[in-house]
């Protein structure tokens, strides 16, 4: 994940999920079953060709709404997976990113077509081959990695919403913000100024 820091926003791109990796073992909660799961290639570019609307948010918060889809919030699927770009003016986020607490992506999905097989241990490998993309999210410190490169699972009780995160490998964040006065510029301002 890429954060150019400003002073009155915050500038945020990286991939949301590598697509063809499997992720580390996970939990259904509703099941207790422990499977590997793999995002396949196009499911993503499927549902931003098929859906529209999407929000980016604030740790899959709902009412923490940080840009949409066409205001602020760009999506697309290449060859390694789904990218996120974003503008956001939210003074939290800003906060967030200039203290280095932006860890990365996270998405939520309702996946429309899996293939389960089983390895000899019994553990299920899913293959995600299409999904209803719902929302991205940008991620703060203290969630938990559940992919490798890419982090968290969490299935809310009684819904069938599933949250996956890009784990941060390596937030870069370029301060844009001004440092105060340049003692060059002023004087070049007074010159142009007599």
């Amino acid at each position: 994940m890429e954060v150019l820091l400003r002073s009155d926003s915050v500038e945020i791109s990286g991939y949301v999920n590598a697509v063809g990796r499997e992720s580390r073992p996970l939990v259904d909660r509703r099941s207790g079953e422990r499977f590997v799961e793999v995002i396949e290639p196009g499911a993503f570019r499927r549902s931003l060709e098929r859906d529209e609307g999407r929000q980016m948010l604030l740790n899959h918060r709902a009412d923490r709404v940080l840009a949409e889809e066409g205001a602020g919030l760009e999506l697309s699927e290449d060859p390694v997976g789904l990218f996120a770009r974003a503008v956001v003016s939210d003074s939290e986020v800003i906060g967030l990113a200039a203290e280095g607490k932006l860890v990365g992506w996270s998405f939520g999905f309702r996946p429309v077509s899996v293939d389960e097989t089983r390895d000899e241990g019994g553990v299920a490998h899913r293959a995600v081959r299409d999904l209803v993309l719902s929302e991205v999210s940008v991620i703060s410190d203290g969630m938990t990695p559940c992919y490798e490169a890419t982090s968290v699972f969490t299935r809310a009780e009684g819904d069938d919403v599933c949250f996956r995160a890009m784990e941060a490998g390596g937030v870069k964040v370029h301060d844009l913000r001004p440092k105060g006065p340049d003692p060059a510029w002023e004087e070049r301002i007074a010159a142009l100024r007599k």
